[in-house]
């Protein structure tokens, strides 16, 4: 699905549905509007983090320096970044019991965030992808111009194969599916489309074959693979 343009404008906050209800036979939406809360100004690169197994050896910890994080979901039982993504409503719940709010911004679709006033953000725009490329559609709102990803994976890796860094544990079940990666490389193809004024980067050691092809901000020239070193070495120990 090919996508259009969007210009680059600064997110000011949108009106949101909060309640539907029957009125005479006809349907009523009731709308309030949601001013941005976080005003986000980016600062070097925007680190979109996922839960893929290819990043379980690095250290997340380097990212700090040299930009900003966005990560979803589990993430923050071992690292907390400056923004979180949870688009599933269980995980939403414990990381509402567990206060993240506190620690980072927590990004959630408006279902959530008018069910936990006031502690969640509204995914601005939101295309109603999963949390990851929300992460890194949102990074583009906030103005990013150079987006890496990392422990994005684009893949099932199958039964009885670590498919995600939090496999078996709470909110995240077996992963016996190997189709699963089509709509999230989709997404991943839409938002290069959208945003193709960005620098899209992805890490990994062992990228899959099909992601090497088909990029459209390739045709570009704003689309590479780095691998860790590479990553750590070009990215990382740049002076900004």
């Amino acid at each position: 699905m090919i996508t259009k343009e969007i210009p680059f404008e600064i997110y000011k906050g949108e009106e949101v549905v909060v309640k539907t209800i029957i009125r005479k036979g006809k349907k009523i939406k009731e709308k309030k509007f949601y001013a941005d809360n976080v005003k986000a100004i980016p600062k070097g690169n925007a680190y979109i983090i996922g839960n893929g197994p290819s990043r379980k050896n690095f250290d997340l910890n380097k990212l700090k320096d040299t930009g900003q994080t966005y990560g979803c979901n589990a993430l923050y039982r071992d690292f907390i970044p400056d923004y979180i993504f949870s688009v599933d409503t269980k995980i939403t719940k414990t990381m509402i019991k567990d206060k993240v709010y506190e620690k980072c911004w927590h990004y959630t679709p408006s279902l959530e965030v008018n069910r936990y006033p006031p502690h969640l953000q509204l995914i601005p725009n939101n295309p109603g992808w999963i949390s990851g490329s929300a992460a890194f559609w949102t990074a583009t709102v906030h103005g990013h111009k150079n987006i890496y990803l990392i422990g994005f994976d684009f893949q099932e890796y199958g039964k009885n194969k670590l498919n995600n860094i939090y496999q078996d544990t709470k909110h995240y079940g077996p992963r016996d599916s190997d189709h699963i990666f089509q709509g999230w490389l989709d997404q991943w193809r839409q938002v290069q489309h959208m945003r193709p004024y960005c620098n899209f980067n992805i890490v990994h050691d062992n990228v899959p074959e099909f992601l090497t092809v088909s990029n459209p901000s390739a045709n570009l020239n704003k689309f590479k693979i780095y691998t860790y070193q590479e990553f750590n070495d070009i990215v990382l120990n740049r002076t900004f």
